[in-house]
């Protein structure tokens, strides 16, 4: 894979995370609302467990993220 190939696929996943960590910290604090919106699929004890499994894996992304950008910055055109 090229360097555009795996900054864009850090640069997905990092949303993909930054959105799952979010929406599960809101079915922490908001539980009834977002048991609602997602059906009963997501509760208050299952948000918690992701947002806790997820915390390193989003550290980790967020950290290869800042280091690519410092590694390869983006080329003035």
């Amino acid at each position: 894979m090229d360097r555009k190939a795996i900054k864009k696929t850090v640069h997905l996943a990092l949303l993909i995370l930054v959105a799952i960590v979010i929406i599960s910290g809101r079915g922490i604090s908001y539980y009834q609302t977002i048991e609602g919106i997602t059906g009963g699929l997501l509760s208050k004890n299952l948000s918690f467990q992701l947002h806790t499994l997820l915390f390193l894996p989003f550290l980790l992304i967020l950290l290869i993220h800042i280091f690519f950008s410092w590694l390869w910055p983006k080329e003035k055109e």
